[in-house]
């Protein structure tokens, strides 16, 4: 029996992924570890990659924390930012992304955001307002964003995540073997472009 398998491009000497995670309520923490998981399964072994997962509460717990929380989440090359509950406007999020901005802004690499919002038991709520200022948070960043409603749906097709993980890893392993010890890194990118929030539709990524 003939058996065909399709063989990944292999990862750069040194590759790194830092994946940080930040969930708001129990419920999110589950699709925040799923997506982990797809992400690392998409990375495959070529990849050394590093995960840490934060519950948002943490923020609070001190300023020595708070700072650990916010440099961990800048130096990660994919930062993932899930909650169900999108009865209200979370201030604290809100207010943890703006701090993470202040962070983020003298980073340079190619750099994904992932907002993963609401499920089944769970109507829209603020969700206009919550990607809206996702996105804002995005830009200032200098990140690509991309976010997904977590229905049912979201559940059983994961070609959204899956198709924008492939295409930063793609171009993450490019800027990795352009790099050489003369230039000091990777690529520069510029800023986000895309459709205002409104336009903006699940699973689309702001690219850069």
């Amino acid at each position: 029996m003939r058996a065909e398998t399709m063989i990944k491009p292999e990862a750069p000497v040194d590759a790194k992924l830092r994946i940080f995670s930040l969930y708001v309520d129990f419920a999110a923490s589950a699709h925040a570890k799923r997506v982990t998981g797809i992400i690392t399964k998409l990375a495959g072994p070529g990849w050394k990659i590093r995960t840490e997962m934060w519950h948002l509460d943490s923020y609070l717990a001190g300023e020595q924390l708070r700072e650990i929380m916010l440099q961990e989440a800048a130096d990660a090359e994919m930062l993932i930012v899930a909650l169900c509950s999108l009865d209200y406007y979370e201030p604290r999020l809100m207010e943890w992304l703006n701090a993470l901005a202040g962070h983020q802004a003298g980073h340079q690499a190619s750099r994904l955001f992932i907002g993963l919002l609401g499920d089944e038991d769970h109507e829209a709520g603020e969700l206009r307002a919550t990607v809206k200022h996702f996105i804002d948070c995005a830009r200032k960043m200098g990140r690509d964003f991309i976010w997904q409603w977590m229905g049912q749906e979201a559940i059983r097709d994961d070609t959204w995540l899956t198709d924008n993980v492939e295409s930063y890893l793609s171009r993450k392993r490019f800027q990795l073997m352009r790099a050489t010890p003369a230039d000091g890194g990777g690529l520069t990118s510029g800023g986000l472009a895309g459709p205002s929030p409104p336009e903006n539709r699940p699973g689309r990524a702001l690219n850069r």
